[in-house]
């Protein structure tokens, strides 16, 4: 049962009270009767106080409730963003349009919609403004994650979808493939109202040049970098290749002996670090313990430099179990031992 359904039945037995009331000065009940009806009113009265008491239980544990409850949709979600900007291509192309059209278009009246049909279609409407509210990296985050039929008024509670709607928005912006911008386009080609809708203008040209360069005089003044792999230096007056050109060994098979290990960013930080690694980092249960234990500093990434100076550092990150499959996928990884 939606909660818009329960609405209506509550409205409807209130109203039905309502119009009982004025009748009991108008009856002559009998003594059986009167006891009866002294009976049922108390028990009328101990079920609106159950009522009242479970409402007010349910609306003050609500938000715990529905962190759980959206645990699963919030997982899927960054789950969609991250194989989206891994491999560039969108998993549910269909699911993404029709989340665009919906929210920047809304629900269809019908001359044959229901009350209930007509208060979920306005629910749906108010959730479509408040998606519309977010950032354009935040509508395409929710656009490619969830289907229109879990989010429309009358699917999810309202508390889930908050914080469904909290969770969606990414904390840096978004390098989006370029078939999320095509896509947008061609839909504004294809349907009409987009074409005329102010709101959707504005986020396709938020995309288009958020992720664009633009040119700034200052990028003129910049040193230029070379390619060090191809750097010749001139040492006793000679001219010679970088040692990196010459070198038979691969790095992997040198001895390599731990001297510095640097850990214990601030928590704070994470914002620093791009997707997919940013909510790889998020899904680890070391962050989740961290963060549980009201640590703020983190341990889930580090460096590790060897003895040798001329050796490469290397980088460590702690990730959720299942995200670390995802990233061996999404960057064509292979296994190289197993135990």
């Amino acid at each position: 049962m939606s909660a818009s359904t329960l609405v209506l039945q509550l409205k409807g037995l209130l109203v039905k009270i309502e119009q009982l009331q004025p009748k009991l000065c108008k009856v002559s009940p009998t003594e059986d009767q009167w006891e009866d009806l002294s009976s049922f009113s108390g028990k009328l009265t101990t079920l609106a106080k159950g009522v009242e008491d479970e409402i007010r239980v349910l609306k003050k544990s609500r938000t715990q409730r529905a962190w759980r409850e959206s645990e699963e949709h919030r997982r899927n979600a960054q789950s969609a963003r991250f194989e989206l900007l891994a491999r560039g291509l969108l998993k549910n192309p269909h699911i993404f349009r029709r989340n665009i059209i919906m929210i920047f278009e809304g629900p269809k009246n019908s001359k044959f919609d229901s009350e209930d049909v007509e208060l979920r279609k306005e629910s749906t409407r108010k959730r479509c403004e408040l998606i519309r509210s977010l950032s354009p990296d935040g509508v395409i985050s929710w656009s490619i994650a969830f289907a229109p039929t879990l989010w429309a008024g009358g699917s999810i509670a309202a508390d889930v979808f908050t914080c469904l709607l909290d969770a969606v928005e990414p904390d840096l912006a978004q390098a989006w493939p370029s078939t999320i911008r095509e896509t947008l386009h061609l839909l504004r080609e294809d349907e009409e109202s987009l074409e005329n809708c102010h709101e959707y203008n504005e986020l396709v040209i938020g995309l288009d040049f958020g992720q664009a360069k633009v040119p700034s005089a200052i990028d003129d003044k910049l040193p230029q970098q070379t390619d060090r792999r191809k750097r010749r230096r001139i040492e006793d007056g000679n001219v010679q290749e970088d040692s990196m050109s010459v070198q038979l060994i691969s790095p992997l098979d040198e001895n390599r002996e731990m001297k510095h290990m640097y850990t214990n960013a601030p928590a704070s930080d994470i914002s620093k670090i791009p997707e997919p690694f940013h909510t790889f980092i998020q899904n680890s249960r070391l962050w989740k313990w961290e963060r549980s234990q009201g640590i703020p500093r983190t341990a889930c990434w580090g460096t590790l430099f060897p003895k040798g100076d001329a050796q490469d550092a290397s980088l460590t990150i702690w990730g959720g179990h299942e995200d670390g499959y995802q990233l061996n996928e999404a960057f064509g990884l292979q296994l190289a031992l197993s135990s």
